[in-house]
């Protein structure tokens, strides 16, 4: 009795058929598509390109698990797939070694990956944040948190229903391990935050050229908080219409003018980057000629739930409110924040803390800053930084302008007897008007956050 072999599995005639879909897709002239369609076909090749990648990734394991390089006379599977793709060696040896911790470690992140539900930025940003956590972690821990990581990044997981893009979650990755153990995720965060640190430190330079016609020329990398403190300086300083609205300064006074020569008002012309370049002027002129005195302009948030300050100051003993400033707990591992979004190493925080004005924002179980009332008509200073905690740009789902920028919008109007408090959405000028404007109407959307739509206009019989 003869037994007949099963015939090898293939993945080649699979792939060759989709990249002739792909050829033919290439023919279709786009000018003719609707509109609607143009949507639906950027998601589906997104979608694609993370399949690709993936299994991309999956044949370099397995050429490696093979030792396919040694047959060929290739030094390694990273120059073997180099020549066979016109890709550089560099480019192939981190992707094989993604692909070995894929195929060994993180399966829910693989599989995800396979699927066309993550991007290439995001899964290297899960990878690694898990290769960073603590030694003790177990690998069912590291599992669990990696799984919440996951979920975060594909929409599963957020409160918005929206994906979060690489650099959002590479903040949420700090403390991938809150789920499982408070503590480890404490840890985790000091090691990956001090490791960025002292990488940024290293990498920080400064080059100016003098161009010889009036002009300098410059290049800089400085570290995420520095830059992060710069960004916010300039898009205050740019805003638009900054000088042209009544607004509040830091000590609760309305302050009120209209000045039509603002530089950054509208109809003078400029792009994106003249503008940011005026600010960065305007920013050096009015530095101090009488001494630097260091970063009293610097206010930080230290974020906390209402929780963690029970149980702290019961640990602590009764505490004045005056004295929370000066305060960080009897362990000091809680985490603060700037009001721009990023969180910081605990040293470089208390190096800026020495000089900085420290505002404790006590945030609820859902982690919704308390509010403050209809005790006036125009937010204050403290309750946009509280704003600030929630949305780091507009509101809008698909705007990316900067929550500097923004005009904070009453969900329900003030007139019609809305508070003042922080049921608002901060929105750029451009929504602001649009939320205003009776042919638009403001949503939310439970997968897409909040959005604008125009209203169906009804027609004349």
């Amino acid at each position: 009795m003869t037994v007949q072999a099963l015939p090898t599995p293939t993945a080649a005639p699979a792939v060759s058929e989709a990249s002739a879909h792909l050829a033919r897709a290439h023919e279709v002239a786009l000018e003719r598509v609707h509109r609607d369609e143009l949507a639906q076909l950027l998601t589906t090749l997104a979608t694609l390109e993370s399949q690709t990648e993936a299994l991309r990734l999956k044949v370099l394991a397995e050429a490696e698990r093979r030792q396919v390089a040694t047959d060929e006379a290739a030094t390694g599977t990273d120059a073997w797939a180099a020549a066979l793709t016109g890709t550089t060696r560099e480019i192939n040896a981190g992707g094989l070694h993604l692909a070995q911790l894929l195929k060994t470690k993180y399966h829910h992140t693989r599989e995800a990956y396979a699927a066309g539900q993550l991007r290439a930025d995001q899964v290297r940003v899960i990878v690694r944040a898990a290769e960073q956590a603590p030694l003790e972690t177990t690998v069912e821990q590291l599992a669990a948190a990696e799984e919440v990581l996951v979920n975060k990044a594909t929409g599963i997981g957020t409160r918005s229903g929206r994906p979060m893009n690489a650099k959002r979650l590479r903040q949420a990755a700090r403390r991938m391990l809150d789920i499982v153990d408070r503590d480890l995720a404490d840890k985790h965060e000091a090691i990956m935050l001090g490791r960025e640190s002292r990488r940024a430190k290293h990498e920080t330079y400064l080059a100016l050229h003098d161009n010889g016609d009036g002009t300098y020329s410059g290049k800089f990398t400085i570290p995420e908080l520095h830059g992060s403190l710069l960004r916010t300086a300039l898009e205050t300083l740019s805003a638009p219409r900054r000088l042209n609205k009544t607004r509040t300064s830091a000590e609760g006074e309305t302050i009120s003018g209209y000045d039509e020569s603002a530089p950054t008002g509208p109809g003078h012309g400029l792009s994106g980057w003249e503008i940011a370049g005026n600010a960065l002027c305007e920013l050096i002129e009015h530095l101090p000629t009488d001494g630097w005195n260091g970063a009293n302009a610097l206010t930080i948030l230290v974020t906390m739930t209402a929780e963690d300050l029970t149980h702290d100051l019961t640990q602590a003993g009764k505490l004045d409110p005056a004295d929370w400033p000066d305060w960080h707990g009897p362990d000091e591992t809680g985490t603060a924040k700037l009001d721009t979004g990023i969180r910081t190493a605990a040293g470089d925080l208390r190096r800026l803390a020495c000089e900085a004005g420290l505002v404790p924002a006590v945030l609820n179980t859902k982690s919704v800053p308390l509010d403050l009332g209809r005790t006036r008509r125009l937010h204050s200073h403290h309750q946009r930084k509280a704003l600030a905690l929630v949305h780091d740009t507009c509101a809008i789902g698909t705007c990316e302008r900067p929550f500097a920028w923004s005009e904070i919008h009453h969900l329900i109007p003030w007139s019609h007897h809305g508070d003042t408090d922080l049921d608002a959405i901060p929105l750029c000028s451009w929504h602001h008007h649009r939320a205003h404007d009776p042919r638009w109407h403001l949503t939310h959307h439970p997968l897409r956050g909040w959005e604008l739509r125009a209203r169906e206009r009804r027609r004349r019989s």
